[in-house]
């Protein structure tokens, strides 16, 4: 269907010349088309849990809500002019059904070791999983895919991909990032090291002290104060007082932005070095059966401890979170992150 109206030059919904599945089957599935609007079909609701940000959105959303379904029931229902007859959209519905009937009972679930984590270094959208193909498999088995970036389809942006970055079988890429993670867990000194390169960093700045910063916003807010009084008393004109004034302002309103970060850093740091207690402890318990884990066992741990992987050109990068407690879900644990880039070579 979408073949033809592409053929047919007939435009989208949207005014576009490229037909997408979905939107075919969303029309299908509406009945204003057959004169029954429906009002209130969404409703919005809490965010949904993500492994990762979606491309393009940062990681902590400004309206942290989602939209869902409404049962039928709760919607309103508006008469409209009819597009499409009744025993024609009785007769696609029909079809729609033995179809799915006849389709292949499909797979649920997580079938990939690193589903969910894997974006595209070069185009920022995400990796999944794709099965050989019987004639990719030549007659013989295989027991790995291949994990592939989105922009690299071409049918999901009009026929023109966006992305030529090279897809990664799935043994290989899945061997490569457990053994970065094991490596991690057998010694978490490492990322105490980078915690106190990074924090010896940020000291050689040049960022003043808290107390240092207290006493000059002190000394600040004590000048516009008197600098207020010898204006009510008439000791300074207006045209000088003016100017002094907002430049006192302008001054507190930057020592107190810095004094705000100062503080915002401190508590991170906090959360971190408990955090890193917490890896130590987690990496002592489970060391032992690291080697010998089974799928699910494996998958946990790197949902628990990978934020994501980024898939480059010419190498991997995984970038750890590092929770308070891994496999704690509780609603209050914060977390922070840590990145390491991987010894591997080029995964083809």
């Amino acid at each position: 269907m979408c073949r033809r109206l592409r053929a047919q030059g007939v435009p989208s919904p949207r005014g576009k010349d490229f037909w997408d599945r979905t939107t075919v089957w969303g029309i299908l599935q509406n009945r204003a088309y057959v004169g029954q609007a429906r009002f209130g079909k969404t409703r919005v609701g809490p965010q949904r849990a993500r492994l990762r940000p979606q491309r393009g959105k940062p990681a902590q959303p400004r309206r942290a809500s989602a939209v869902y379904d409404t049962p039928a029931e709760e919607q309103i229902a508006i008469a409209v002019p009819a597009l499409v007859d009744e025993a024609l959209f009785a007769a696609a519905a029909e079809q729609l059904t033995e179809n799915r009937k006849r389709r292949r009972e499909s797979q649920r679930g997580s079938r990939y070791l690193l589903q969910g984590l894997l974006i595209c270094g070069k185009c920022g959208y995400a990796y999944y999983g794709k099965p050989l193909s019987r004639s990719a498999c030549k007659g013989k088995p295989r027991d790995y895919a291949y994990y592939r970036c989105v922009g690299s389809d071409a049918y999901r942006f009009g026929g023109q991909r966006i992305c030529g970055n090279k897809q990664c079988r799935t043994d290989v890429l899945d061997r490569a990032v457990w053994q970065d993670v094991c490596a991690l867990l057998a010694d978490p000194e490492r990322v105490q090291h980078e915690y106190e390169q990074r924090l010896g960093g940020s000291r050689r700045k040049g960022t003043r002290p808290t107390e240092q910063l207290d006493r000059l916003i002190a000394g600040v807010r004590r000048g516009i104060t008197r600098l207020i009084d010898a204006y009510q008393e008439g000791h300074v004109e207006r045209e000088e007082f003016e100017p002094r004034i907002r430049t006192a302002k302008e001054r507190l309103a930057k020592l107190e932005a810095e004094a705000k970060a100062n503080s915002e850093r401190d508590t991170e740091q906090q959360n971190l070095r408990a955090a890193l207690d917490q890896l130590q402890l987690f990496a002592t318990r489970i060391r032992d059966g690291l080697q010998d884990a089974d799928w699910n066992t494996r998958r946990e741990i790197m949902r628990s401890l990978i934020k994501q992987v980024e898939v480059g050109e010419e190498d991997i990068r995984v970038v750890y979170k590092v929770s308070p407690l891994p496999f704690d879900r509780a609603p209050n644990g914060g977390f922070s992150q840590d990145c390491w880039r991987s010894d591997h070579a080029t995964l083809r």
